[in-house]
């Protein structure tokens, strides 16, 4: 593999655990399909305050072997994998929505589970949790998130 890896460790299960940064992602990502990792089982963000991860799961099923790839971002974004795996497109736009990870060339990056106007990540640490918002659904039967004015919005 040409691709440079910053850091090759081995999980509690075994599984090789490959860091990359992300300018490398596509490149790796790519090498490791043609060497048969067909199935990408997940796509998991990590918020580590100072930076988020990207924790991509693979899977070989002729070999039975799983790798698992991490990359970092400081910028909140990460190139897309949706053109080599399409199992990637719902998991990006999960961990758009839910942890705010913009997947750089993904076709339809848009919020899965809260309307796009919903402010802020779940899941992000730094989330307000003591900001109320309300989904509600207009004549057409669209989801749209109002704000309680009295939580300082």
């Amino acid at each position: 593999m040409l691709v440079e890896i910053i850091e090759e460790t081995k999980g509690k299960d075994g599984r090789r655990i490959l860091k990359v940064a992300k300018e490398n992602l596509i490149e790796l990502m790519t090498e490791l399909k043609k060497q048969g990792f067909n199935h990408l089982s997940l796509i998991t963000g990590v918020d580590r305050k100072d930076k988020l991860e990207v924790v991509y799961h693979l899977h070989n099923f002729e070999s039975k072997k799983y790798i698992v790839v991490k990359t970092e971002t400081l910028d909140e974004r990460v190139p897309s994998v949706s053109g080599l795996w399409s199992s990637a497109n719902w998991d990006e736009r999960e961990q758009y929505d839910m942890m705010g990870i913009v997947f750089e060339g993904h076709p339809n990056l848009k919020r899965m589970f809260l309307p796009e106007n919903w402010v802020g990540h779940p899941l992000r640490k730094n989330y307000d949790l003591k900001k109320v918002q309300y989904i509600n659904m207009d004549e057409e039967g669209n989801d749209y998130a109002t704000f309680d004015p009295g939580d300082g919005w």
